[in-house]
């Protein structure tokens, strides 16, 4: 029998002057030294285990009686590193769990040697150029049947996610079986390319599918328009504009202008109004979108 898959690592790097970043300095200047140390104890739960940690009531309530220190204090802490961009809001108020780019990063780099590293779709903040960069590296939704289980064991695949090593060249898009869904996932390849966000391999091409199985080819490419307004150019930007028009009931971008309207389906199958037609790339409208800062 295999043995289970490791995710975690056994240390991590620690910069003899990471109290001179500007971001770990800001929280020691408001709590002290006992700031300083809940950075660190954080980051040793993270890595170990892997790249994020949850951060529910029981985690709070277990970390706070492990290093004895009030909860309402830890959370006032916790909240100031989300404020000053050591952790990323977004993953932190949509799935409850603390990590950020520069902890991902590092986490990719400390296991460059593993034969295969997985990680979270929902989760993953780092942008497709750096994700491009390590080749074992799988990206899996989080509802997929986790194979550390039973290593041996046959894995059920979700309907959106194939696995790199499973899914060949030919087969990216097998999700979207009939003639039509072809067709708009070929139209929104088309939009990534027009609107310069690079170019369209393998894992490019698993995202785009899944973009559009969960949330439609109309809402991804205006949302890819709107992240070429905004110069925002990834994928992880777009994913998450169309999060936000998930959890805000659909898109509400431009103005009425009577028969300059078009209606569309929403993932639910609603109709939703969207705005006029854009036939061109370079997004006219007004939406609401998330900020892309680099967190560290």
């Amino acid at each position: 029998m295999a043995r289970p898959q490791k995710t975690g690592l056994d240390y991590f790097p620690l910069d003899v002057d990471i109290d001179q970043d500007d971001k770990v300095a800001l929280i020691e200047a408001q709590h002290g030294i006992e700031g300083f140390a809940i950075i660190i104890k954080l980051l040793m739960k993270i890595y170990k285990n892997g790249y994020f940690y949850e951060w529910t009531e029981k985690e709070q309530l277990l970390f706070s009686n492990r290093i004895n220190v009030d909860i309402n204090q830890v959370n006032v802490i916790i909240n100031d590193c989300v404020k000053w961009e050591l952790f990323d809001d977004e993953i932190l108020r949509t799935y409850k769990i603390l990590t950020s780019r520069g902890i991902q990063r590092r986490y990719l780099e400390a296991v460059g040697r593993r034969q295969k590293v997985k990680m979270y779709r929902n989760y993953l903040i780092l942008d497709i150029e750096t994700v491009n960069v390590y080749k074992n590296l799988v990206i899996v939704d989080i509802n997929e049947v986790n194979d550390n289980i039973n290593p041996q064991s046959k894995v059920k695949k979700s309907k959106v996610k194939k696995s790199k090593e499973l899914l060949p060249e030919s087969q990216d898009e097998s999700s979207c079986s009939s003639e039509e869904s072809q067709n708009e996932i070929q139209e929104v390849y088309h939009t990534y390319q027009d609107a310069g966000y690079g170019t369209i391999n393998q894992m490019t091409k698993e995202m785009i599918v899944h973009l559009v199985e969960t949330y439609g080819s109309v809402w991804v490419m205006e949302a890819l328009k709107i992240g070429l307004k905004n110069n925002k150019r990834k994928l992880t930007y777009v994913e998450g504009i169309l999060q936000n028009w998930k959890r805000n009931g659909g898109m509400n971008i431009g103005k009425d202008t009577g028969d300059d309207q078009q209606k569309s389906r929403s993932p639910d199958g609603e109709t939703e109004r969207i705005g006029p037609d854009l036939s061109h790339i370079g997004y006219k409208g007004d939406g609401t979108v998330p900020d892309d800062s680099d967190l560290i």
